[in-house]
């Protein structure tokens, strides 16, 4: 660490120290709250509280600790653990390009145990929060973007036999890892033990959902050869072939899969007792009693159905710290922390709930019971604005304290206060990260013309964060040379977390910056420069652009060869522009011809009259790159390429769904013949769940050419 950094972390403490007894002599009866940080979305998101050098996660915490948080719950144990594990599939360029950026962090910054070391300076707790069941899994599983699924642990593919399957054994579940293999289980926690020894935690809690669109139905998977054993052993039933009874039932199946991760909780609480660690977990505010669902609006558990058996974890001391989620109704989160209080009753067990308004009157009666109310917020100004600070009046713009100055601009950025460009500027070169980047944020919402080449020199802030903070105020303030601005910062640094802000601002630039983007999607010398323009092209596409994009289809850059082929899918009415699309199918890099064709289908879908005529063209097109996918594909989308291009045939309509049943029917190439039904019975597409009962699953199983059955499916 730099002199400089050294001298800044110092200067810092002193100043939270004086400022935090001068609140707490005011405030003698501040509740205590806590703060839940998902790491790996403040990594991937600028505009995110900032956590990603030295400087950074000291003011971070420095905030915290003055908002009265008293524990930290840090996701940066499950991005750990990724970074320790997983294998990114380069095909997914955006995620690839997260994942990139992820290491880079934790080669060079090592940002947890900075938390770690900060929190503590603060006199914070900081537990790590890790995944129960989130490994990430097969290529061909629906995610928030383009196929193929951008990650799996290498703990899964290596043994493939820890990944849960369908009765059928054909299809497997995207994330969890099967907690009936005692080998399973001891890996994990070996994994789980060496970043908490590693970064020296308080104590470590889970997250138990796992963040894809895999699951069709909620009892799809969880049939894995020791649990049908032990069931059949219980109950007399194979879960295979025959069906649930009232003996031997559904929740049956669900407490046998509890027990064995009720196990691997004994395995890893012995571990962290032996080192004087806690151990928690994050609980359903719905069914406290199974996993998490994800956070998206469908409620569905991504784990499965998995008993949670809290009174034995209570009971058996094996869980210190109980947090029930939020992203629910107040009644709903307010019932499961009410029952958590009773069954720990008379326990040494915590409780604790997360949400986005720490200071709301419900939690004052939880407060009182000694509940933990955990806040969850996103933007720097949304912790100053929703804490217990009072409004400052603007001329704490000069306080001595940083805390006070966040404070003001915070009420400046929602309105509350009125300010001049002048009385913003000079905190543009405040030492404290966080008050740069809401001073930045502040000019943007002023929208004052001279204020943008200030914004714009943000860009070029010795911090990653501050930089990002630049680009995203230029969304609200900007004049037509910010788009090369923006491109040179990132020419300039690259980051991903920039390229992402950057490439969200530039449509808010008016008039629409094509020339600059086309001039640098095309001969700039820097692929990041140019994959970002290009990038922000998708969304200003236009037929004079046409050459620029047929140019970037053979760029020596995957991503602007990827966002090519995306921009041409958006250029309305133009046969060249599906000519363009059709010659790409045949690309070597399977990576564009599957977004070609998730192109064609977004054409073909608008119905333009120009290019209807096509249409034919396109199917027959379509299903030629289909067919490649079959047995012997050495392609690189083997795995899951059938998806987007299989999707893109669906589109197509009744002369898709008939090549697809053709190859189906066909008895020579079986994986292309298992593809296609998958295509057409088990339809999934990305960002979204494709759901279906039990009872169309069946149906769908019922479609499988019996050639394709594996010897369970076919009893």
């Amino acid at each position: 660490m730099s002199l400089s950094s050294i001298r800044h972390l110092l200067s810092v403490s002193a100043i939270a120290a004086a400022a935090l007894l001068s609140v707490q002599a005011a405030e003698p009866n501040v509740p205590q709250i806590g703060c839940f940080i998902s790491t790996g979305d403040n990594h991937w998101l600028g505009e995110s509280l900032p956590i990603d050098s030295p400087a950074a996660i000291e003011d971070s915490m420095a905030l915290l600790a003055r908002l009265g948080v008293k524990c930290v719950y840090w996701r940066g144990l499950e991005e750990a653990t990724w970074m320790e594990t997983m294998t990114s599939r380069p095909e997914n360029c955006r995620y690839d390009s997260a994942f990139h950026w992820f290491h880079q962090l934790y080669r060079d910054v090592h940002p947890d145990k900075l938390a770690v070391e900060a929190a503590h300076r603060h006199g914070m707790e900081i537990w790590g929060v890790g995944t129960l069941v989130d490994w990430q899994g097969p290529g061909d599983t629906p995610n928030f973007n383009d196929f193929p699924n951008g990650f799996e642990s290498r703990l899964r593919l290596d043994h493939p036999e820890w990944v849960p399957r369908d009765r059928s054994g054909l299809l497997k579940q995207c994330g969890p890892i099967e907690f009936a293999y005692p080998e399973a289980r001891k890996a994990l926690v070996d994994l789980h033990m060496k970043f908490v020894r590693q970064d020296g935690y308080d104590g470590m809690t889970f997250v138990t959902y796992a963040e894809n669109y895999g699951m069709r139905f909620q009892d799809e998977f969880g049939f894995n050869e020791p649990i049908v054993k032990e069931f059949k052993k219980r109950h007399g039933v194979d879960l295979l072939t025959q069906p649930f009874t009232r003996s031997a039932s559904r929740f049956d199946w669900y407490n046998l899969r509890g027990e064995y991760l009720t196990q691997y909780l004994r395995e890893l609480k012995s571990q962290l007792q032996h080192d004087g660690k806690k151990l928690g977990m994050i609980l359903n505010p719905f069914e406290p009693r199974f996993t998490q669902p994800w956070n998206v609006p469908q409620i569905m558990l991504t784990a499965g159905h998995i008993t949670v058996d809290l009174d034995t974890y209570v009971r058996e001391g094996i869980v210190d710290h109980l947090m029930v989620w939020g992203y629910c109704s107040p009644q709903i989160q307010n019932k499961a922390v009410d029952d958590c209080l009773w069954l720990t009753r008379a326990t040494p067990c915590k409780v604790a709930a997360l949400t986005s308004s720490p200071f709301a009157p419900r939690w004052k009666p939880f407060q009182k019971k000694g509940v933990t109310i955990a806040m969850s917020l996103g933007d720097d100004a949304s912790y100053l604005d929703r804490s217990n600070i009072p409004e400052q009046p603007l001329a704490a713009l000069s306080s001595d304290d940083p805390v006070l100055r966040m404070r003001v601009l915070a009420q400046i950025i929602y309105g509350k206060t009125k300010a001049t460009t002048e009385q913003v500027t000079p905190l543009l070169h405040d030492h404290n990260v966080i008050v740069r980047r809401l001073a930045l944020s502040a000019l943007g919402k002023l929208k004052d013309p001279a204020a943008v080449p200030s914004i714009e020199q943000g860009l070029d802030d010795e911090e990653n964060a501050v930089r990002c903070a630049a680009a995203l105020a230029l969304r609200d303030n900007n004049r037509p040379e910010s788009a090369a601005k923006m491109l040179g910062a990132v020419d300039m640094h690259g980051t991903h977390p920039l390229m992402e802000m950057v490439f969200h601002t530039m449509p808010r630039i008016k008039p629409a910056p094509r020339e600059v983007l086309a001039e640098a999607a095309s001969k700039h010398a820097n692929p990041l420069v140019r994959s970002t323009a290009m990038r922000s092209l998708v969304f200003m596409t236009d037929v004079k652009l046409l050459p620029v994009f047929a140019q970037g289809l053979h760029d020596s850059d995957r991503f602007v060869r990827f966002a090519a082929a995306e921009a041409l899918g958006n250029v309305r009415h133009s046969t060249e522009a599906v000519e363009l699309l059709l010659q790409a199918l045949q690309h070597e890099d399977p990576t564009v011809s599957d977004r070609a064709a998730t192109s064609l289908a977004v054409i073909v879908a608008a119905h333009f009259p120009e290019t209807d005529p096509l249409r034919a063209r396109i199917v027959t097109a379509l299903g030629e790159l289909y067919a490649k996918l079959g047995d012997g594909c050495q392609r690189s989308d083997a795995e899951w390429g059938y998806r987007p291009v299989g999707n893109a045939l669906l589109k197509m309509g009744a002369e898709g769904e008939q090549i697809l049943q053709r190859f189906m029917d066909q008895k020579s190439d079986r994986q292309l013949a298992l593809e296609a039904w998958k295509t057409l019975w088990i339809r999934q597409d990305s960002k979204t769940f494709s759901e279906v009962t039990e009872k169309e699953n069946e149906e769908a199983f019922s479609h499988l050419p019996a050639w394709l059955r594996p010897p369970a499916a076919a009893k």
